[in-house]
């Protein structure tokens, strides 16, 4: 073996050694590219998850949200305050999902479930009201999209609470 063909195996080892460096580095970029995934819808998940469960389990917040979403009107305004508060931060969430499931950023699958909760919710008398008062303060591609969806959803909620009082 003359060094010519030393230094052409020293350098296909080198070309080896870099190809399966970039193999690596590929994996470790989407692995930690679907963790991000997760932990962003992680956290929208654990916030959707502490308003719904304030709507649920305190007494005075749960009657004024329930009463919010089927007629705001009826709220005295300390109650439309907590319950515009409450929509909020519900309405800031969906459209973190709704930013991030644009940019890739969280799997589709969490944000077309979300998509389909607040669709239904949307519905409501209350969240309208508060959409036609508020949505100035939500990004154009989210108010776009909510307005795409807004003709298509139905009080068919806002109907089965009313059902299910008497």
């Amino acid at each position: 073996m003359n060094w010519d063909m030393v230094g052409a195996l020293g350098e296909l080892v080198g070309a080896l050694a870099v190809v399966l460096t970039l193999i690596y580095l590929g994996r470790q970029v989407r692995q930690a590219s679907e963790e991000a995934q997760r932990n962003r819808f992680g956290n929208l998940n654990d916030e959707i998850s502490r308003v719904a469960d304030s709507w649920g389990s305190e007494d005075a917040l749960s009657d004024i949200v329930f009463r919010g979403l089927q007629d705001p009107l009826s709220l005295t305004p300390h109650e439309a305050f907590r319950f515009n508060s409450s929509v909020f931060r519900m309405f800031k969430a969906w459209e973190s999902v709704f930013q991030y499931a644009s940019e890739g950023g969280v799997h589709q699958w969490g944000a077309d479930g979300f998509h389909r909760a607040m669709t239904d919710l949307i519905g409501m008398p209350g969240m309208q009201k508060y959409w036609a008062d508020r949505s100035h303060w939500f990004s154009a591609e989210f108010v776009a999209e909510v307005e795409r969806i807004l003709p298509t959803v139905s009080p068919t909620l806002a109907e089965s609470y009313r059902r299910s009082e008497g």
